[in-house]
């Protein structure tokens, strides 16, 4: 099982229709689902980071694999990430959680503790990133798969 988590707060139907497509698209090659936490209404942004970062990380069970959709992460092209999501598969005695955090991102411990991706050099709003991040799953096991999805 696969879990895209984001903090959430902006309901665009037209996003949240393409990414169920994509998730449907997605069942008969591996299980994904997404949750949307709400963002923290506090203040602060460094507590806000907090707060959000510790919701994201309660979804975590022992032996699940956690990924962190960072700025400061390492950089994939599509055939680098299917290799990272079928490297995980095999080691993952849990699920593969993708995280996204809030608008002030991940607080430093996490980032130090959990593998960082990077999406892209341009910055996305959160619904677009959820978008981006189902398409390239649905992209990754195509590759695993050898459908043809992917042009290389």
């Amino acid at each position: 099982m696969i879990l895209i988590a984001a903090i959430e707060n902006h309901k665009n139907p037209e996003i949240d229709a393409l990414i169920a497509e994509y998730i449907k698209r997605l069942q008969p090659l591996h299980p994904v689902s997404v949750t949307l936490l709400p963002a923290a209404r506090v203040q602060s942004s460094a507590l806000q980071q907090q707060k959000e970062t510790e919701s994201l990380l309660k979804l975590a069970k022992p032996g699940d694999t956690l990924f962190l959709m960072d700025e400061t992460g390492k950089a994939t092209n599509s055939l680098e990430f299917a290799n990272l999501i079928t490297q995980s598969l095999n080691q993952s005695r849990g699920k593969i959680i993708v995280c996204i955090g809030g608008a002030y991102g991940f607080t430093s411990d996490a980032k130090q503790k959990f593998p960082k991706l990077k999406m892209s050099e341009w910055v996305f709003p959160h619904q677009i990133a959820r978008l981006v991040l189902v398409e390239q799953i649905y992209r990754s096991f195509n590759i695993i798969k050898g459908t043809g999805y992917h042009h290389t």
